[in-house]
């Protein structure tokens, strides 16, 4: 780890605020991608963030300094997403779905809609992602992007394993629609 960012942590230990401000800026950038995934909205996405560095800084004790500091700053953040996600929903203890295990399975891109995705732009994927329903959206970013498998999903966000692959199914099902729709679009123009 840089010896830079090693001295700035060692003051921000001592509550220095000029420390804290030049961790709070060394990171913003990083962070503030990670937050983009949960929040669509520039300012929400700061706000999140504000809250997840809250977080650090109370938490700065139990960083170990022998590690590098983003990815474990990078886990707060995911985890405050997470519970602002959960702070913000009404959860059901059993969901009633009737779906097979087989209507579960992985959810696979056709040729011409992987080559599709290939073309779309960072902000295109963005827009589609959010045009996901709020839990499959979650779900999805926590699974695909942050690689939790479904049973801590299940534990994150208080539902069942099975409704965690279900909302992922979901997600993909409506992207691999949203693909089709534009591949279709597409041929027309």
């Amino acid at each position: 780890m840089d010896r830079q960012l090693q001295k700035i942590i060692k003051k921000c230990r001592k509550n220095d605020r000029q420390a804290q401000f030049d961790l709070y800026h060394s990171c913003f950038d990083y962070l503030l991608a990670i937050c983009f995934r949960y929040q669509r909205q520039r300012e929400d996405a700061v706000s999140l963030l504000n809250e997840a560095f809250l977080k650090i800084l109370l938490n700065l004790d139990s960083y170990d300094s022998k590690k590098d500091f983003k990815p474990w700053a990078a886990t707060i953040t995911v985890r405050t997403a997470i519970d602002q996600y959960r702070s913000e929903q009404s959860y059901k203890e059993n969901t009633d779905f009737k779906e097979s295990d087989a209507d579960l399975e992985e959810v696979q891109l056709g040729p011409a809609q992987q080559k599709l995705m290939e073309g779309l732009s960072a902000d295109d994927v963005q827009d589609l992602i959010f045009g996901l329903p709020e839990r499959d959206r979650m779900v999805f970013v926590l699974h695909e992007w942050e690689g939790y498998q479904h049973y801590e999903i299940a534990q994150k966000l208080n539902c069942s394993e099975r409704s965690s692959k279900r909302y992922l199914r979901a997600a993909k099902d409506k992207l691999r629609k949203e693909l089709s729709h534009m591949q279709a679009l597409k041929k027309v123009i």
